[in-house]
């Protein structure tokens, strides 16, 4: 397998695999698992930016600069919320939901590019926003709650890539500057747990402490293949491929989980499904 597809895919596919992992830690309150993923990819990001002198360049350039420091500060609350509400997602049962948002994010970053970066739209690319939002409204019209989870995952993942367009910083040293800038939030955090008495990290067992310590490493490390994947292979590659995740979200949330979906809503999986292959083909044709 060329090399490229192998660290892109492994990087997709670990993106995939993380309603397992939080799933471990739904006896966590979703607001410390997200201090504890916040506090812990630090010190991951900060072995790894030390080990490329041109991800250290780019981290000293960041916080040397006041306007990057701020797009990063807003990129970094946006992934904030992403992270948080995903979480919310595994502990309510609603990955399937949270998988919908995912499949829709690139169509979201569509409409974002035309209207912030006045980019062009295709009759594909069209076609591709037009179905799918009519889709998503099909889901919300014939679901039994309202999918804000799956809505603010989606909203909340395209308004980070739209935020990295306009940021110079590459990914992982931005991030190092994101988790950094977020770091009093997640001591915060801490803080009114230990207050009340309610923080799990080295309060229930050993097992909770071990996969919290992970939480940082399996926040990075998809990030670092993913970025080290899409430095070798086409961007249209990188884009197809990256209904991976998702799709994966999808079949653990329904096979492993047990979450239930009813016709209507499947009919509205199929119909965002469409779209996706559409875009795709746009992506395919470059137009």
């Amino acid at each position: 397998m060329n090399k490229g597809l192998l660290l892109l895919l492994s990087g997709y596919i670990l993106w995939g695999g993380f309603p397992v992992f939080w799933s471990y830690l739904s006896h966590v309150t979703a607001g410390e698992v997200l201090a504890h993923r916040i506090f812990f990819s630090v010190p991951v990001l900060i072995a790894m930016v030390l080990l490329r002198d041109k991800w250290k360049q780019g981290f000293i350039s960041a916080i040397n600069s006041r306007r990057e420091l701020l797009n990063l500060l807003i990129s970094g609350t946006i992934i904030a919320v992403n992270w948080g509400v995903y979480i919310l997602a595994v502990n309510y049962g609603r990955i399937i939901e949270a998988s919908m948002g995912y499949f829709i994010s690139p169509l979201i970053q569509i409409i974002g590019g035309y209207l912030i970066f006045n980019e062009r739209l295709s009759k594909y690319k069209k076609t591709a926003v037009l179905l799918a939002t009519a889709s998503v409204f099909y889901y919300i019209l014939n679901g039994d709650v309202f999918p804000w989870i799956g809505l603010i995952v989606g909203f909340s993942f395209a308004s980070y890539g739209i935020a990295r367009k306009i940021i110079k910083t590459t990914d992982v040293p931005g991030l190092l500057v994101e988790t950094t800038i977020l770091l009093p939030l997640a001591l915060a955090i801490y803080a009114w747990l230990i207050s009340t008495n309610q923080l799990a990290f080295l309060s229930v067992d050993i097992k909770t402490d071990v996969l919290i310590i992970f939480a940082g490493l399996v926040t990075v490390v998809p990030l670092a293949l993913f970025t080290a994947g899409a430095k070798i292979l086409p961007m249209t590659t990188t884009g197809i491929l990256f209904f991976t995740t998702p799709l994966l979200q999808f079949m653990i949330g329904y096979t492993m989980f047990d979450e239930t979906i009813n016709q209507q809503q499947l009919v509205a999986f199929i119909g965002i499904w469409l779209s996706l292959i559409i875009y795709s083909v746009a992506l395919i044709k470059k137009i």
